[in-house]
């Protein structure tokens, strides 16, 4: 039973990991590892499409190479905390509260967990705008999206209805690419991302994207779990709320909800 923590930079953090926590080095072709985290250009890998596929990377090295019996992925900053208490502002309330006192679920209860639930994911958040397509337009090419419509009408034409209702209904998703679960369902899930992703790529120009708009895989894919997750209605879904590290502090979530607000110092209405 493993939680592997996407990184592309040795963090501080990791030193306070519960046991079972594993943190891995994505991109790790060109990112220095100068501690010798679990890397994710070994064994079958691939580590070179790092920038276009973000964390994605250390998960289809999960998916390929891992021998765990429950596996999952968090990231150096983002974790389960150990209760749902709801999405990001309700984490804020609660570390205003309760001060930094705030830790990852410890691997035991994930695996209990797991008993009653098929997939453990980030709570739902409210990413902005009408619906998900919509959002998605906003700071990256619609065409990118309609592709990966369009693979999945050719390829697993099943799904096109949780697409379309996931794309179009709300603007709410699970983020982050951050789950647990058994490694078969993992597997299961991974073999039909990579599949779709794998065949959006072909179809893509990347000419005049910006930096950020080549991490497309990794934007898709966290719609995509959401679209795996409404097509199979027979799995039984746990929310776990999720916490960044840099928030810990009750001046540090003062400052992210104020700069979230647009209120800044000398500025009076």
């Amino acid at each position: 039973m493993t939680v592997y923590v996407i990184t592309h930079k040795p963090f501080d953090y990791a030193k306070e990991l519960p046991s079972g926590y594993v943190p891995m080095m994505v991109g790790a072709n060109k990112n220095s590892n100068p501690l010798n985290y679990l890397a994710d250009n070994t064994q079958d890998n691939i580590s070179d499409k790092n920038p276009e596929y973000c964390e994605l990377t250390g998960l289809y090295w999960m998916w390929k190479n891992s021998k765990a019996k429950n596996i999952g992925l968090t990231h150096y900053r983002r974790f389960f905390y150990s209760k749902s208490i709801g999405g990001r502002f309700a984490m804020y309330a609660y570390l205003i509260l309760m001060g930094n006192k705030v830790k990852p679920a410890l691997i035991s209860q994930l695996d209990e967990w797991l008993n009653e639930y098929d997939w453990i994911i980030a709570h739902p958040e409210d990413e902005g705008g009408k619906d998900l397509w919509i959002q998605f337009k906003k700071a990256n090419h619609e065409i990118d999206m309609q592709h990966t419509r369009d693979v999945i009408a050719e390829k697993y034409p099943e799904y096109v209805e949780a697409f379309d209702k996931v794309m179009h209904s709300s603007s709410w998703m699970s983020p982050y690419n951050m789950f647990y679960a058994s490694k078969q369902k993992s597997d299961e899930y991974c073999q039909w991302l990579f599949d779709i992703l794998f065949e959006v790529e072909k179809r893509t120009d990347m000419t005049g994207y910006t930096d950020y708009q080549k991490r497309l895989y990794g934007f898709l894919s966290e719609r995509l779990l959401n679209v795996w997750l409404e097509k199979h209605k027979e799995y039984k879904i746990k929310y776990l709320t999720v916490f960044k590290t840099d928030d810990l502090s009750r001046r540090a979530v003062i400052r992210r909800i104020t700069n979230r607000l647009g209120i800044t110092k000398g500025i009076n209405h």
